[in-house]
């Protein structure tokens, strides 16, 4: 428009602010998507398959239902499969249905209506085979998969536009509609008043140029590329520019557990010794010559298929089962050194574990000779094979007692206090052949009977520790958290209380609560909600689908394949980029680098400034720009001469309107930002309160540039010199009223070093000023003349009223706050009427 209109110079400006932000956002998505190609990790899977006899090994994708596949511990299943043999079969399924412990598999059918957690005769594409043998049959590949299934949700879930979108295309419908009212008054006006008609319109449409802040669509997107940079290196990347301030009206968090709140491994939190002592594993604990802990340290160790070893830089690395990975990081943190044991006691034979007996025994031999085995499994199944159990003597020495009835229901009465703490019990147990001769076989006598009891070892997948502190600030800044996970409810509540997820409220329900439920009812649930457990990825959708239809703004976190359609249907989806799947990737707005969920608060805090600082250029461009129109409006309406012309009111909105907003944009997060509330997710972006202050601030402005203007028409009379102190006013009460904009509450020199941006803006606005009037092929294009010394003083105070004006409304309006702070104080407290 400004180009039509022959205003180069107008028009080159907005053209090289358009063409920088071409190139942060494109630089900025380039960022990101490098950032996103780092954290994938293609992999080509194969399949080992049984055909007209033979056995091959084909892509997975040339899979087709009815083959047989063959798969052993450590495998990707290639396609959903019915299990024909399995052999102490395990599986991780926590990307698919957030169960965090490996699921026993078994060929028995399960019931028909079974949740898909509990499918345990079913492989699904996508898992991992942790432990064990299988053969099963091809039941579907590709879409008509589990895995394809919640890609047909993701599919099918509509983009939402996020909040900042939302209300900018609500500004934009206003602006039209302001912008049309005052070329039409001023029109008007003028024509009455018996200007030239024609000139008239020149007049109207620059002031309706100025009326409308050209840059904040630039600016704002400048702003969100700049909080994607900030964040990126806050290990947060961004995949939509928007969504940097949805995090910002954010006002719930319905987060997975594994691998989200929780490290996603298995730790052993406590031993529950045989003769009644707890050693808990922490910070600082050790064996210290603890004969009992040293022996169910060892059976821990040897009693495993998992491998250990330590690198150079004193990383540990576990492979296998999570369960028996864990006890030997235990027994390595309290000082065992793993590679000497399994020397020192070679292993002659084993029986793995088995769903079936729900134990394992290995066999090996002692550096002199004899023989020792050792048992862990379920209490009740080690309890029911032992005949003793270790107690400590006084003298400190540990000796054999009878395990009697009673000591037998003490022990299940320490495993059930554990279980209900949600912490997976194993029970631990030793037999020794001294001076016998033992074969590399099992026999009835070594599998039922003669072990002799050594403890209960208690694990669980932890919280991250950052968590419960992100937690707390997420309680502080309003913001609730809400655990959707496919894991087990009393794991799932164990986990919400040690994070205190809904303080002192807590409140947890089943999928099969929801199953049913009538929309009305899920939004109910959905409101009172810490915890929902066994959720499938529907389930997933359907709360967030409730949240959303009672006004929340809803992120959603996760790392699996099931998170995938929540993500994608949440106003802001945030994946994990270390553990989490592709799919949850592809869904999300943001990916946390360091799978960190501290690093969610922290985003949720860069949100909240960049929608403060989008506030506070709008403020001013608002306001000054109000102050402009108003001033020349008033002028017509006096029967003064025109205080600027149309290249002079194109001028001033050069210079003001981009430098002063651009540095706006980088300002530094407010004191307290995460201490109150989300905006209300309905508020407009003008708010009657807001449009009141734009309101007075604006008039104010003009006041002003009339005020300067009227002395400058009484001194020099019309012309050149007196539309100078008006251009002059103009762009000084519009830079004072800058300072004014930086908060509404603290004062404008408050921290006034602490973004240095704002001096460089000033900087720049006042030497393209002293271009304009004393560079004189410039003065000349502008029709200004060059001011007198009390010229320079008038357009001083013009800059430096706004500021003292705005400050005295501050020092009441905070006066009167803190007040009421007062009154409330003292009408709550105790025997207050």
């Amino acid at each position: 428009m400004a180009w039509a209109r022959g205003d180069l110079i107008d028009a080159g400006a907005i053209l090289v602010v358009l063409i920088v932000n071409a190139l942060v956002g494109f630089g900025t998505e380039w960022q990101a998507h490098r950032a996103l190609d780092a954290l994938r990790r293609q992999t080509l899977t194969t399949a080992r398959v049984r055909r007209d006899g033979r056995e091959l090994k084909v892509d997975a994708i040339e899979l087709v239902p009815g083959d047989v596949v063959i798969l052993n511990a450590g495998d990707r299943v290639p396609a959903d499969a019915r299990l024909h043999e399995a052999a102490s079969l395990r599986a991780g399924e926590s990307a698919l249905t957030g169960e965090s412990a490996p699921v026993n598999k078994s060929i028995e059918p399960a019931p028909s209506d079974a949740p898909l957690a509990e499918r345990y005769s079913m492989l699904y594409l996508g898992t991992t085979l942790t432990a064990g043998r299988a053969v099963a049959l091809v039941t579907a590949t590709g879409v008509n998969t589990e895995l394809g299934h919640i890609g047909r949700l993701v599919a099918e879930s509509p983009e939402e536009a996020t909040p900042l979108e939302k209300r900018m295309a609500e500004l934009g419908r206003r602006l039209v509609y302001i912008v049309l009212a005052i070329a039409a008054v001023i029109l008007v006006a003028g024509w009455i008043r018996g200007e030239s008609f024609w000139a008239m319109v020149e007049v109207s449409i620059s002031l309706a140029v100025a009326a409308v802040p050209e840059g904040l669509p630039a600016v704002t997107t400048l702003v969100l590329a700049i909080g994607v940079l900030r964040m990126a290196r806050q290990r947060a990347i961004v995949r939509r520019l928007p969504a940097v301030e949805t995090l910002g009206s954010t006002t719930i968090i319905c987060t997975d557990k594994t691998g989200t709140l929780t490290e996603n491994r298995m730790t052993v939190r406590e031993y529950r010794l045989a003769d009644g002592r707890v050693v808990e594993l922490g910070d600082g604990a050790s064996i210290g010559g603890d004969e009992l802990l040293v022996r169910i340290l060892r059976a821990g160790v040897l009693c495993s298929e998992a491998a250990f070893e330590r690198s150079a830089d004193a990383e540990i690395s576990a492979i296998g089962d999570p369960t028996e990975t864990a006890l030997l990081v235990a027994a390595d943190a309290l000082g065992v050194e793993v590679p000497s044991e399994r020397a020192v006691y070679p292993k002659i034979a084993e029986r793995p574990f088995d769903a079936a007996t729900k134990r394992m025994i290995t066999l090996h031999r002692t550096g002199d000779g004899s023989v020792v085995a050792f048992m862990k499994g379920a209490p009740a199944v080690v309890l029911d094979a032992s005949t003793s159990f270790y107690t400590t003597a006084a003298d400190g020495s540990i000796v054999t007692a009878p395990l009697s009835d009673a000591a037998r229901n003490r022990f299940l009465g320490v495993n059930e206090e554990m279980a209900n703490r949600a912490l997976r019990v194993l029970a631990l147990a030793e037999k020794c052949f001294e001076g016998e001769t033992v074969s590399a076989g099992f026999g009835a006598d070594l599998e039922e009977a003669g072990f002799t009891f050594l403890g209960l070892a208690g694990m669980i997948d932890p919280p991250r520790r950052e968590v419960p502190e992100a937690i707390e600030q997420a309680r502080a800044a309003g913001i609730r958290v809400v655990m959707l996970t496919g894991d087990q409810i009393n794991t799932a509540r164990a986990i919400a209380r040690e994070l205190r997820l809904g303080g002192d409220a807590e409140q947890a329900f089943h999928a099969r609560d929801i199953a049913g439920a009538s929309p009305d009812r899920v939004v109910e649930m959905a409101r009172c909600a810490t915890v929902f457990a066994r959720v499938s990825p529907e389930d997933k959708l359907r709360i967030v689908e409730a949240l959303q239809r009672t006004g929340e703004i809803v992120a959603v976190t996760g790392d699996g394949v099931n998170d995938a359609p929540a993500l994608k249907r949440a106003d802001i989806g945030v994946a994990m980029g270390e553990r989490g799947t592709e799919a949850a990737k592809e869904a999300a707005d943001l990916i946390l680098a360091d799978d960190n969920f501290a690093t969610i608060i922290r985003a949720v805090e860069g949100g909240r400034t960049i929608y403060a600082n989008i506030i506070k250029f709008v403020h001013l461009l608002f306001s000054a720009n109000f102050g402009e129109v108003l001033a020349i409006f008033i002028a017509i309406l006096a029967g003064w001469p025109l205080p600027l012309l149309p290249l002079q009111i194109l001028w001033v909105n050069l210079v003001t309107d981009v430098f002063p907003a651009l540095a706006l944009a980088l300002e530094p997060a407010a004191p307290g930002v995460m201490q109150h509330s989300p905006r209300s997710p309905r508020a407009a972006l003008l708010s009657r309160q807001f449009l009141v202050l734009i309101g007075w601030q604006g008039a104010m402005l003009g006041a002003i540039t009339l005020g300067c203007y009227w002395w400058a028409l009484e001194r020099y009379g019309a012309g050149p010199s007196a539309r100078s102190i008006a251009l002059l006013a103009l762009i000084n009460v519009q830079l004072g009223h800058f300072f004014n904009c930086r908060s509404r509450t603290r004062s404008a020199i408050e921290g006034l070093f602490r973004n240095w941006w704002v001096w460089a803006a000033v900087g720049i606005v006042v030497v393209l000023q002293l271009m304009a009037v004393y560079f004189t092929p410039l003065a000349h294009v502008l029709g200004v003349a060059a001011p007198q010394p009390g010229d320079w003083t008038v357009a001083l105070i013009s800059g430096v009223a706004p500021i003292a004006i705005v400050e005295v409304t501050k020092l009441i309006a905070n006066r009167g706050a803190a007040r009421g702070r007062d009154v409330v104080a003292i009408d709550s407290r105790p025997g207050s009427a």
